[in-house]
């Protein structure tokens, strides 16, 4: 059952590496890690967008840090054209600024823990983890890429709004909460259990 909160089009686009984007669109992961673009708003922390369409990327994709070898690859595909494979909705965003915390995550996503390490060490030591609603597209829209779209950016706006009426969930209720539960319980652990 597709929520009333998602939109009847969006026209904004997270750029994640196109690996991570499978798994999000396979239901296989449920969460995204950020290290920036979380704004503040009345004391609560918030991204920058709470639903977007999942923009692939190759992006550095020799240096993927992934556990799962399958990097998918845009076959049929013309050039300048993207498949958008999901729409996402942000369920919970949760900062965790002690490392081994993210380990009692490690089977909800596709990152190798060298790579969750390395993204929580740059800079400022910390991470953030969204709990994401993942809508797998079938079939995907294409969308022609512009050049401002291009560069190392995780926001894009898309040149027009994409119609969400083409979605379904990724994973039942069920799974989805005991995932979400998990990604909260981090707050809870970072407190010290406060």
């Amino acid at each position: 059952m597709i929520p009333e909160s998602i939109p009847s089009t969006c026209d904004i686009a997270f750029k994640e590496w196109a690996g991570v984007c499978d798994a999000l669109a396979d239901g296989r992961q449920s969460l995204i890690l950020r290290k920036g673009g979380i704004a503040e708003d009345a004391g609560e922390f918030r991204p920058e967008h709470s639903t977007f369409w999942l923009y692939p990327t190759h992006l550095h994709e020799s240096q993927q840090g992934l556990r799962d070898d399958h990097i998918p690859r845009a076959e049929g595909i013309p050039p300048g054209r993207l498949d958008l494979p999901a729409l996402t909705q942000v369920e919970c965003v949760v900062w965790v600024d002690r490392p081994e915390l993210l380990e009692g995550i490690a089977d909800l996503h596709v990152w190798t823990s060298e790579t969750v390490l390395k993204r929580f060490q740059y800079r400022n030591p910390g991470l953030w983890v969204l709990g994401v609603r993942v809508f797998r597209a079938d079939p995907p829209p294409r969308i022609l890429v512009t050049s401002e779209q291009n560069g190392c950016k995780s926001w894009v706006s898309l040149d027009e709004p994409v119609g969400t009426n083409n979605v379904f969930p990724t994973v039942d209720d069920e799974t989805l909460n005991d995932r979400l539960q998990r990604i909260r319980a981090l707050s809870a652990s970072d407190r010290g259990g406060q």
